[in-house]
Order: C-alpha cells, then structure tokens, then sequence
C-alpha cells in the first residue's frame, strides 16, 4: 500500500472515530440495544425493496447518460454500480466511484476516464438534489437549537458553493477541447509538456464524455434524478419508523440532505462515525435524543447500506466466477 493510500486510509479511521465518539458520548446503550432488538421488519423489509428500486433507478439514469457515449446494457450498468457501491462502503473517500468506472470499462470496452464523466455528472445532479434538500428541511423545520442550525446552514452554503464551482469547471470541460484546455493548465507547471502529452487522451475522452449536458440525455437524467430521491428518502423513512424515529416533512428532508452530504467526509469504512454524527446532530433539532438517533443510523447502515454492500460484493464474486470458467473452457 503507497503512503498516500494508507494516510487516507489512517485519516478516514481518525476522523470515523472522532465523530462516532462525539456523537455516542450521551447514548443508553442498553436502551439502543433494545430499540434495535425491537425493531418492526415489516418497515425494514419495505425499506430494503424501496432502496433497491432506488438502485435500479439510478442503474437507469446512469445508462442514460452513457448513451451519449455508446448504448450499455442496463444488467452491466447495474452490476458496476452495485461493485461501486461494495467498495464505496469498504474503503474511505468514496474511493469505489473510480472502481465503477475502470469496472464498467473493463465490462464494455469504454474509456475509463470517460465513463468518469458520466460519474461526475451523476454525482453533480445528486449534490444539488441533497443540498435542496437539506435548506427546504430547515426552512420547513422550527425551533432546535440554534448553535447546531448555523453549522448545518453554514454546510449547507459551503457544500452549495462547491457545487457550483463544480459545474462551472464541468461547462468550461464540455466546451473547450482538450488540446486547447490542457496546456493553459499545465503552462506553468514543471514537465508540462511531458503532463500534457501523457495525459492528453485521457482528458479529451473525459471532456467529450462532460458534453453529454448540451444533449437530450442530460434532461432526462435531470427527471430521473427525483425519483431517485423520492424512493430512497422513502426508504431511509421506513428503516428509520422500524426503530420508533417517525419524522414530519421537514425532519426527512433535513435528514436525507445532511446524511447524503456526510458520506462525502473521508471517514471508516461504511460512513461509521459520519453517518451518526449526522444522524445525531439533525434528529436533535426534531427533538430526538442522541440514543434513537444512533439506533436509526446504525439501521440505515446495517440494512440499507450493509446489505447492498453484500450484493455488491456478491455480484462481484460471481462475476469472477464465470470469468474464470470462461477462461477455463476455452
């Protein structure tokens, strides 16, 4: 493992830990252990069928957008996205976006770099979604406290901020060439010339994959995204109901906004530490103590998370299964 990574990999358990202790420090653990014992499967089962709606739907978009590129089947678009999801939720940094896009090129015979793209694109439409999300929740939400209110609002406009950042650098992408592009990057740089000429197919494949936001597949990507939303705040509703935290409107916005966005922190594997902090801090202002609030997040992870982790996973397995029979036969 190269320095780089094991840093990553020692800040990711740092920073996991440090929130999950800051957000444990008030819990009853007798009293979590009973809440999740006695958890209602029926809600978790409507849960799990919702979420994995969710992950067609997002198969759907996803393919949607590559078709700027070439037509992908909707089993391969499927199968990558679940492997991106398996190892977004074992390695810190949502490392697995760039698995997916080497898994997928490797399935299809696409350019890694652009089938990147068609990442980006994807996560830049779920970024907004999350972000509105999260302000129209507090907007809808009174009272809390006022302290923790400002940290989510000022998150909120920080991560809104990058956001458009993002789509800027995403428009400047799509219209310039790479030829014309990668030298005023690199101008000043030692060994430009070498960067740029290493990396020039790289960056024009990535670009011309960014142009499918000036086609008729970016709207329709656009309208696939809320009902993307829609199903998994549905299904985050119905986990979190299984272990008695049953949230208004403004609650499951608020909620579904700043757990998506705490995903992003490079923090342990499976967002632990993140993800209750979240949890914590956002039920906290729908006066929800800090014990439901770690049960409903732990829930979410275990169920939601842990076991569209373990289908990734399997996919993956048996994926490799063939591929070696295959090699076997021949």
């Amino acid at each position: 493992m190269s320095m780089r990574r094991a840093a990553l990999v020692v800040l990711g358990f740092g920073l996991g830990g440090l929130c999950l202790w800051l957000s444990s420090r008030n819990v009853d653990w007798r009293e979590a252990v009973r809440i999740f014992r006695a958890a209602d499967s029926s809600d978790i089962a409507a849960g799990i069928a919702l979420f994995g709606a969710g992950v067609l739907l997002r198969a759907w978009r996803w393919q949607t957008i590559l078709a700027f590129q070439r037509h992908v089947p909707l089993a391969k678009s499927l199968q990558a996205l679940l492997a991106g999801y398996a190892v977004n939720s074992i390695l810190p940094a949502r490392l697995g976006e760039f698995f997916r896009a080497h898994y997928l090129g490797r399935l299809t015979g696409l350019s890694r770099s652009g089938v990147l793209a068609s990442i980006v694109v994807e996560r830049l439409l779920d970024l907004v979604t999350v972000i509105c999300a999260l302000a129209v929740g507090l907007a809808l939400a009174g009272g809390g406290d006022s302290a923790s209110r400002h940290v989510l609002l000022g998150g909120a406009v920080i991560a809104a901020a990058a956001v458009v950042v993002l789509m800027l650098i995403v428009l400047l992408l799509s219209r310039y060439s790479a030829e014309d592009l990668l030298p005023l990057l690199v101008a000043r740089v030692p060994a430009g010339a070498t960067i740029a000429r290493r990396g020039g197919t790289m960056l024009t494949d990535f670009t011309q994959a960014l142009e499918v936001v000036h086609t008729r597949h970016f709207p329709a990507a656009v309208l696939l995204t809320l009902p993307i939303w829609l199903v998994e705040a549905c299904a985050m509703w119905s986990v979190c109901r299984a272990v008695g935290v049953d949230l208004d409107l403004a609650g499951m916005l608020s909620l579904l906004g700043g757990a998506s966005l705490s995903t992003l922190v490079p923090t342990a594997p499976g967002y632990v530490g993140s993800y209750q902090m979240a949890f914590v801090v956002i039920l906290g202002q729908f006066g929800a103590d800090a014990t439901p609030a770690i049960v409903a997040a732990t829930a979410v992870q275990i169920y939601l998370i842990g076991s569209f982790t373990l289908v990734g996973l399997a996919t993956m397995a048996i994926a490799s299964l063939f591929s070696v029979l295959k090699s076997a036969k021949r």
